[in-house]
């Protein structure tokens, strides 16, 4: 009888202990490697956490649905509670804090947009992202050319950010060292539910959101409406941002299948400050650079963009297709032109996926998932180039038509190998034709127009191993490539039109070990961690620079090799239901190994914009009625500012705190005050950097000391 009793006991403490350790991956997930948010529970519901099982924790970046100990890449993700609660919402950054292997700079210049560099791709942009494809609620916001812009992106309304860390151009083809995944909030679970988010803050920032959504008596339907306005005068001089950014989804799965639109409008208004040389940063880190404030530098613009996804099962098999179109119009002046661009973009992809080998042969499901299919993408830019004299167009410089068409075919295959291994392979082929209109032809004035094409096969391959309880270890072997985008080849020192034909896509070779675990400690304790080392050798990177009878305009060139070195390890521990640490650290050597420029070489050379070393450290306490106390360190070594290394910004320290008042019922509406402090010690640190800057312009100043205090109202009628 004691004999049994103990078992019993055992039994429930194993339950037990690995309920902990699901606890702690699923609501952990941002420094340790994915996981999937929790919906909100009661405070009933949490003090008995210990007597329900959490729901599977997948992700589904890597284009399958799999366990993150079981993924055999470097996969990582945030939850509602990192990517937005007591927020101020001003940048994307917020949404990927102490995540290993990715550096997300916000310039704090929304006329440039946030800088996302993985594992040193996409170090090289001077506005938007590059190197890192980017889907926003399934649509993708990178073009076929590999350009991203994110003006659209409403993060008071985001749920969920996943990573890929490394190449995964197998899986979404070009521009893609890395890949980003934004989620929308779900919809509420009620027949109307409402939400308000009031924002107030250092600077002139005022923020406010408000969001409407409701599902079905059936659960079939569900819809959402999101609008908000930013107003934020900025830190330095001439660096105010307006934007107005609307959200909108519905969705319905019945006979037909899973069908779902989504809708995204934005429009922006902001001032360019441009970057400073150190003598003016050290002199007044708030100053805008004076050529920018004469030339009335900026951006306005306008975009809109509708998206469509549906999904059934096909005989033995499911379908997957999606479509999307999008209408881009800004006005850009720059230091020596106006860009006026009007663009209209877009694409479908379709891909069926059938499981071999049925749930009798593995408990798990289907031993061989196996996804084929093709994507089609194309972009058209209508671009003209004028004069600036001070903010005004001047006379026509450049006048064409750019089209860019991206066809791909691939396929996917993912295996469970018996009840420890997965295998995850990949394999895309892609061909992306530009092609330029020249319409701007005089006797002095030649006709530039031209095609080129570039294409890539792309193969990638992992594996995933456990090794212990709650261990597991993965390998992998990856491709990517990198087309030039539309601007970086029309953008030619010579000044002509047409497109740069001596610029060439860059490449990139991958391999990678790591390991992953997760594991209760005790009664009240739970950790995950993860650990993983790579190394990438890149051919042609594409490297920019400035002259000086063009400062702030960047032109690009190919550097013949470099290799990214780097390790990354991020661990958290759960400390009863209330209080959680996390921390991650990146240490990526990337330097040139192939790279000379006239009679200089700069083998041996770190790769410009990558910062060495980078660590975070979150400290957070929760308490009843989402009460929320949470500390933030963040740590980066020096960087490189120009391929010769001459110049460097220097390594900081910052420290910010923000917290969150227990919910408050008043009069039917749940309200949830928040407040929070960035950079606390007031220390002067480079938000980013202008690689190869002329006149070494290389410094964007980060921001001092500032607060914020917003408050969440929210309440819901005919709860389902």
């Amino acid at each position: 009888m004691v004999r049994h009793q103990r078992r019993d006991r055992r039994g429930r403490d194993r339950a037990r202990h690995a309920r902990l350790a699901a606890a702690a991956l699923a609501g952990l997930t941002a420094a340790t490697g994915a996981g999937a948010q929790q919906p909100a529970r009661p405070d009933s519901a949490r003090r008995d956490s210990s007597a329900r099982a959490l729901p599977p924790v997948v992700t589904t970046v890597l284009r399958a649905a799999l366990d993150p100990l079981r993924a055999p890449f470097a996969v990582a993700a945030t939850t509602r509670a990192e990517v937005r609660q007591a927020r101020p919402g001003l940048s994307l950054d917020e949404a990927l804090r102490a995540v290993p292997g990715v550096q997300a700079d916000n310039r704090f210049n929304a006329a440039l947009g946030e800088k996302i560099t993985i594992r040193g791709f996409g170090a090289r942009t001077q506005f938007g992202v590059r190197g890192v494809r980017v889907l926003v609620d399934g649509v993708p916001a990178t073009m076929p050319d590999g350009q991203t812009t994110l003006n659209h992106v409403e993060l008071g309304a985001l749920e969920r950010a996943e990573v890929v860390r490394g190449p995964a151009s197998a899986l979404y083809g070009n521009a893609a060292g890395g890949v980003l995944q934004l989620s929308s909030e779900p919809s509420p679970a009620a027949a109307l539910g409402q939400r308000v988010r009031v924002v107030g803050g250092s600077d002139g920032l005022t923020r406010l959101q408000s969001t409407t959504g409701g599902t079905t008596a059936d659960g079939r339907g569900d819809w959402l409406l999101s609008a908000a306005r930013l107003d934020y005068d900025g830190f330095r001089a001439f660096s105010a941002q307006r934007s107005t950014r609307v959200l909108a989804r519905a969705g319905w799965e019945g006979a037909p299948g899973a069908l779902r639109a989504t809708f995204a409008w934005v429009d922006y208004d902001a001032d360019n400050p441009g970057a400073l040389a150190d003598t003016a940063r050290t002199r007044d880190p708030s100053q805008a650079f004076a050529n920018n404030v004469r030339q009335r530098t900026g951006e306005e613009g306008r975009h809109g963009q509708l998206g469509l996804s549906w999904q059934r099962v096909v005989g033995p098999g499911t379908l997957d297709a999606s479509a999307y179109g999008l209408a881009r119009r800004l006005d850009n002046p720059i230091p020596v032109r106006v860009v006026a661009l009007a663009r209209t973009a877009g694409g479908g992809r379709a891909a069926y996926t059938v499981g071999v080998g049925g749930p009798a042969a593995s408990a798990q499901g289907p031993r061989v998932r196996l996804a084929v299919g093709g994507e089609w993408q194309r972009q058209r830019d209508d671009r003209q180039n004028f004069a600036n004299a001070q903010g005004v167009a001047g006379a026509r410089v450049l006048d064409q038509l750019e089209r860019v068409t991206n066809a791909a075919a691939f396929a996917q295959a993912t295996a469970t190998l018996g009840a420890r291994a997965t295998l995850l392979a990949g394999l895309r082929h892609d061909r992306v034709r530009f092609a330029a209109e020249d319409r701007l032809v005089a006797a002095s004035d030649p006709d530039d127009s031209g095609a080129r094409t570039m294409s890539a096969t792309s193969p990638s391959v992992g594996v995933n191993v456990a090794v212990g309880r709650g261990v597991h270890v993965y390998a992998n072997a990856a491709y990517a490539f990198e087309t030039p985008t539309t601007t970086e080849l029309a953008n030619r020192p010579t000044g002509a039109g047409g497109f740069n034909p001596e610029l060439e896509p860059q490449r990139a070779r991958s391999v990678e070990a790591g390991v992953t675990a997760a594991r209760a400690l005790g009664r009240s304790l739970a950790a995950t961690a993860q650990l993983a080392v790579f190394r990438a050798r890149i051919a042609d990177a594409l490297q920019p620079f400035e002259v000086p009878g063009a400062p702030g305009r960047q032109f690009f060139r190919n550097a013949g090799e470099s290799e990214h070195d780097g390790v990354e390890a991020a661990a958290t521990l759960a400390v009863g239901a209330s209080l959680s640490v996390r921390a991650a650290y990146t240490g990526l050597d990337a330097r040139f190994r192939r790279y000379a420029v006239g009679d200089s070489s700069y083998a041996g050379r770190r790769v410009p914009g990558v910062a060495p070393r980078r660590g975070e450290l979150v400290v957070s306490w929760r308490g009843p009625r989402d009460a929320l106390v949470a500390v933030e360190q963040r740590a980066q070594s020096w960087t490189a500012t120009d391929d010769a290394n001459r110049g460097r910004s220097p390594g900081w320290l910052l420290t910010s705190a923000r917290a969150q008042a227990p919910a408050l019922r008043v009069a039917g509406v749940t309200v949830a005050p928040f407040a929070g402090v960035t950079n606390v010690f007031d220390v002067r640190w480079d938000a980013a950097v202008n690689v190869n800057a002329a006149g070494a312009r290389y410094y964007e100043p980060g921001t001092p000391r500032a607060f914020f205090l917003g408050a969440d109202l929210s309440g819901a009628l005919g709860r389902r």
